[in-house]
């Protein structure tokens, strides 16, 4: 439902330079706001409720790097980078404390995801909240063999880490049979099955990951999103994420958010028709950008919206 310049025309103009500023704002891009400690990326993180880990060039969206960086930064592999370890130890120990989530979610980005907003991605998978529910989607053909293979291993004998999990799902390997691993795990963490749960000390490198059943892990997330309907589970995400990137165009919310047309069009209709949203014209933009009607307001406010 792309916006009609006609019927919905931008009801102001913000200027590119009042947009970064209010990202950089939101995002901790500043150096009095950078994140110092664990305790300050909990609160990073559930206050902008969904982040990448290190980010995208192509996706608007907060990240854990910059808010420790305290500045906009692109990623560049360092191992003696501070900032970059810094970045590193807490997206481990974060979810390993079970105060965040942390898995493949968006964009098959590394995505961090507060406790708060958490039942709402879960809201929309097919998910019950039964241990079986694998069973159902693997019966659709929905599932591949591969990930039941390992949903099974982790259901028969708990958390494990990787090295043990190759071999009790029959995938120990290299090569083609790796790739079938990793593909089946990024198959499972999208669907809400499985999730990183610890560190081991074990592998070649000393280092690997520990898997666990989403279930076993977030056992209270099934009832919680329950109460949320497939619409206020959309609307809680969005508005979140327009509340962190403060405008965007729609062809760029639904690359990221990739929900059905559908369903995004009856969102869209739900939220005009509640003056949620606002329609703005960003300097330098080819087509309007979605704004929250609260955020267009403080902006007009400030003066760093300027009617058109």
């Amino acid at each position: 439902m792309a916006p009609r310049q006609s019927e919905h025309p931008p009801v102001a103009r913000l200027s590119m330079a009042a947009l970064v500023a209010a990202r950089d704002q939101r995002y901790r891009r500043r150096p009095e706001l950078r994140v110092h400690t664990l305790d300050q990326a909990l609160d990073f993180v559930n206050d902008v409720g969904f982040c990448f880990v290190f980010g995208d060039q192509n996706v608007e969206i907060p990240t854990l790097f910059e808010a420790i960086a305290g500045r906009p930064r692109a990623f560049i592999p360092d191992h003696y980078d501070a900032e970059i370890s810094r970045t590193w130890d807490y997206k481990d120990h974060l979810p390993i404390e079970r105060q965040v989530y942390y898995g493949k979610q968006l964009r098959g980005k590394p995505t961090i995801i507060s406790l708060d907003l958490l039942p709402a991605f879960y809201a929309l998978t097919d998910n019950y909240g039964q241990l079986d529910d694998y069973l159902e989607e693997f019966a659709a053909g929905t599932l591949s063999r591969d990930a039941r293979a390992i949903y099974e291993a982790l259901l028969e004998h708990g958390a494990q880490a990787t090295t043990h999990l190759r071999r009790y799902a029959g995938l120990a390997g290299s090569g083609d049979i790796a790739r079938r691993f990793e593909r089946a795990v990024a198959e499972l963490q999208l669907g809400f099955k499985i999730v990183k749960s610890g560190i081991a000390n074990t592998g070649r490198w000393g280092y690997a990951y520990v898997y666990d059943l989403f279930l076993h892990r977030y056992p209270q997330v099934p009832e919680q999103a329950r109460a949320l309907s497939r619409d206020a589970a959309m609307e809680r995400i969005l508005t979140q994420h327009l509340s962190n990137v403060i405008a965007q165009p729609e062809a760029a919310l639904r690359r990221l958010l990739r929900w059905d047309t559908w369903s995004w069009e009856r969102l869209c209709a739900s939220s005009r028709a509640r003056n949620m949203l606002a329609e703005v014209q960003v300097e330098n933009e080819s087509s309007s950008s979605w704004c929250l009607q609260s955020v267009a307001e403080r902006l007009h406010e400030s003066g760093q919206l300027v009617s058109s």
